[in-house]
C-alpha cells in the first residue's frame, strides 16, 4: 500500500523514525502502552525490542506485541520491523520512503501477516488500518510541509 505525501522526503524520512509518529498515525483505531522498556524511544533503534500492550480503538485490549526494530536503513530510506502477538505470530511491516515528482514524497508499508485461521480476517483489518495510517500521514505532511 502506498500514497504520496505532499512534503519532501527528507522530511518523512526524519518523522518515520520517531515513535510518536506511530502513535499519532495509529490513532484512534490502535493505542499502544510500552511495557518494556517503560518509555518509547524518542526514535526507533536498529535491533531494538519494544513490548507493549495494544488496544483497539483506544480500549479494547489485544494482547501483548512485540516490535522488533531488525533493519533502520538510512541510505536507502527503509525500516522493517518484525511484530507478533498472541493471535499473530508474524505481522512484517516494511517502510520505504522514497523521493517522487515535485518535490513530494512516495511513502509505502508492505505487511506479511501469519496468524493462522485467522489470517484472512487480521489481513483485512491490516487493510483497514494502513489505509487509516496513510490518511493520517497526509495530515502530519501537511504539518512538516510548512
Amino acid at each position: 500500500m502506498a500514497c504520496v505525501l505532499n512534503c519532501p522526503p527528507d522530511r518523512v524520512w526524519n518523522e518515520v523514525q520517531t515513535s510518536a509518529l506511530l502513535l499519532e498515525v495509529c490513532r484512534p483505531l490502535i493505542r499502544f502502552a510500552p511495557l518494556d522498556p517503560p518509555q518509547f524511544p524518542n526514535t526507533w533503534i536498529e535491533g531494538g525490542t519494544i513490548r507493549c500492550r495494544s488496544f483497539l480503538f483506544g480500549f479494547i485490549p489485544l494482547g501483548t506485541r512485540t516490535l522488533f526494530a531488525e533493519r533502520i536503513d538510512q541510505a536507502a530510506h527503509e525500516i522493517q520491523s518484525r511484530e507478533r502477538d498472541p493471535l499473530i505470530r508474524r505481522w512484517d511491516h516494511l517502510i520505504r520512503v522514497r523521493p517522487a515528482d515535485g518535490g513530494r514524497t512516495r511513502y509505502s508499508d508492505e505487511i506479511v501477516i501469519e496468524a493462522g485461521m485467522l489470517t484472512p480476517l487480521v489481513w483485512s483489518f491490516a487493510q483497514w488500518f494502513y489505509r487509516h495510517r496513510q490518511r493520517r500521514w497526509h495530515r502530519v505532511a501537511q504539518r512538516l510541509a510548512r
